[in-house]
């Protein structure tokens, strides 16, 4: 028996525990729950109006907040109370608002005259910390020291120093005084030669030119793409706004046939092909006078600011050069001197006396053309080269040969029509040549 007990003890103990364990919270049940009065929980969760309730905390009656509210009784606000109290803000308000755009304008004004004051030294700068080393104005004396012993009491100049006297006056101990001041008759102020002056300051120079700042070529670039960006940016408003006229379009060959302007360009292709090149030769002719304009304006800006007078110059087309050569045999030279000319433009002559005899070589053209010419002549080409004779397969020495320029200069007009390359048989042949072109003053430099 006592074992089924403790059996049964223990099956309770172990129910308990799992009943416990199931439990969620170990909070102890209201004590409301266990009664079986609704009234009471609907009581407790009623709302009431505290201004109607006359119960206090206790439950019991209390009719004082009753007595009190109906003793002050109902005050209601005037008409037009809170508005004018609204309008009364609103003044002060814009009343604390001029008065404080009074003070920045005072302030303003008080710091504007006080920077005039600096600039005109009555007041230190606290800035640079002129304040440091400068004394107030109160303090600085009237008159200095080294002047106080010519001042009476009223700072007025004493009379012995103030009168006017002459030279015979002066006591002959004063051997400071100036030659000039002697030969005077009259010497006004003697003591002005003792008064003190201080050391004057050198200003520093106000003109000083500033140095230039020199940009990389890329910073250059760039200010330059900038600049054409804002020009071109302003042309393009003037032209929306009517100012300019609306620019024709460009037409080329590789488009020609993509603008549409007329029937032309079906109808008649090759007139509309003709007017089309001569817009093209139109606007390149129009590219180098501009060019040609910018160029000269270059020049004479850089001729002003090196101090150079702006002498006219010849026009640029109708330099002349002269070389003077002892043969030209060499076959190479002679292609050479040829196909270079033709390239480059160049009219003249290059004339000689048989085939191995002296010759001039004459060209005439731009400067441009005419300084690669002449470094051809002069540098490129080996006159004094030996070569080989394709005829006779015989070495040819030109150890003797040369070639130099005799004159160069510029010239009004030339009769050469073009560049030629002639064998004369006689001196006279070659001199009868250059009369024939308005160049026989040349042929000096053949026989020479």
């Amino acid at each position: 028996m006592r074992d089924q007990k403790s059996d049964e003890t223990y099956k309770g103990s172990v129910v308990e525990n799992q009943q416990t364990q199931k439990k969620g919270l170990k909070t102890e049940i209201n004590p409301i729950l266990f009664s079986s009065n609704l009234n009471l929980i609907r009581r407790q969760h009623k709302q009431e109006n505290p201004y109607l309730n006359f119960h206090d905390a206790k439950g019991e009656a209390n009719y004082k907040k009753v007595n009190d509210r109906l003793h002050r009784g109902l005050v209601f606000h005037k008409k037009g109370e809170i508005t004018a109290e609204y309008e009364k803000q609103r003044l002060l308000n814009k009343k604390k608002k001029r008065k404080r755009i009074y003070g920045e304008k005072t302030q303003e004004k008080l710091e504007k005259e006080k920077l005039n004051k600096i600039k005109e030294g009555l007041i230190p700068n606290h800035v640079i910390g002129e304040d440091k080393y400068f004394t107030a104005v109160e303090d600085i004396p009237d008159v200095e020291w080294w002047d106080r012993p010519y001042l009476d009491e009223n700072n007025n100049i004493l009379e012995k120093y103030d009168k006017q006297f002459t030279v015979d006056d002066v006591s002959e101990s004063e051997s400071e005084v100036e030659d000039d001041e002697r030969n005077s008759e009259i010497v006004s102020h003697p003591s002005i030669r003792y008064v003190q002056h201080p050391v004057p300051i050198k200003l520093g120079d106000r003109n000083r030119l500033v140095s230039k700042i020199y940009l990389t070529k890329t910073e250059r670039k760039k200010l330059r793409r900038n600049r054409k960006k804002l020009e071109r940016e302003e042309k393009e408003t003037k032209i929306k706004l009517g100012i300019l006229p609306k620019p024709e379009p460009k037409v080329k060959v590789s488009n020609m046939m993509n603008v549409y302007e007329n029937n032309q360009n079906i109808t008649d292709p090759t007139q509309w092909e003709n007017t089309v090149r001569e817009q093209v030769e139109e606007r390149k002719r129009k590219h180098e006078e501009t060019n040609k304009i910018r160029h000269e304006e270059a020049v004479k800006r850089k001729r002003e600011n090196l101090g150079i007078p702006n002498v006219k110059v010849p026009p640029r087309n109708n330099i002349c050069k002269i070389f003077k050569f002892k043969k030209l045999v060499n076959p190479s030279i002679r292609y050479k001197l040829k196909v270079n000319s033709k390239q480059l433009g160049l009219r003249g002559a290059c004339a000689r006396v048989k085939d191995d005899g002296p010759g001039i070589i004459i060209i005439y053209g731009d400067e441009k053309s005419c300084k690669f010419y002449e470094k051809l002549i002069t540098s490129r080409l080996k006159w004094n080269e030996s070569f080989i004779d394709k005829t006779t397969n015989s070495e040819i020495d030109m150890s003797d040969n040369s070639v130099e320029k005799v004159w160069e200069g510029y010239i009004n007009e030339s009769k050469f029509p073009n560049w030629f390359m002639k064998v004369y048989q006689r001196e006279e042949d070659i001199k009868d040549a250059l009369e024939r072109f308005n160049a026989g003053q040349l042929f000096q430099y053949v026989i020479e």
